[in-house]
């Protein structure tokens, strides 16, 4: 899909049920504590376990998606030094699971990779598998 002004917004739909679930439990203690309504607390702890679920994997998804950027920042940096503008592009061209992938190959073994992965379509596991002299990404969470 491609981006435009009428579709760029991002709105999660982990948040979206995260807050329902929140604002329902709120609104149920709150006519208990009024007397409204006898609270039904099992009802409205799951409805707190939901938002809690829902707020722990977007925090997950969001610090993934954050590190995948990074670490494609790291590798236009890192490439610039040693990749001719061909080997650039074809880099550029590979997806998102690939490029991550040739984060663990060393510089010298990086050009020869990327051509592989572009002719042979390599996914992520397979080119970790053909990495030779691994660089370890320690700070990864």
């Amino acid at each position: 899909m491609t981006q435009n002004f009428g579709n760029h917004r991002h709105t999660s739909q982990l948040f979206i049920v995260a807050a329902i679930s929140t604002i329902t439990a709120l609104v149920m203690f709150g006519m208990a504590v009024l007397g409204f309504k006898p609270l039904n607390v099992t009802a409205t702890l799951g409805l707190l376990i939901v938002a809690v679920v829902c707020l722990c994997v977007m925090s997950r998804r969001y610090t993934t998606a954050l590190q995948d950027r990074i670490i494609k920042m790291e590798m236009r940096y890192r490439t610039d030094k040693f990749l001719s503008a061909d080997q650039q592009r074809a880099l550029w061209g590979l997806g998102k699971r690939q490029i991550l992938a040739l984060r663990f190959a060393s510089d010298a073994e990086m050009p020869a990779l990327i051509d592989r992965a572009a002719k042979e379509n390599l996914t992520g596991t397979d080119i970790k598998k053909a990495v030779q002299n691994w660089q370890g990404d320690f700070d990864r969470t």
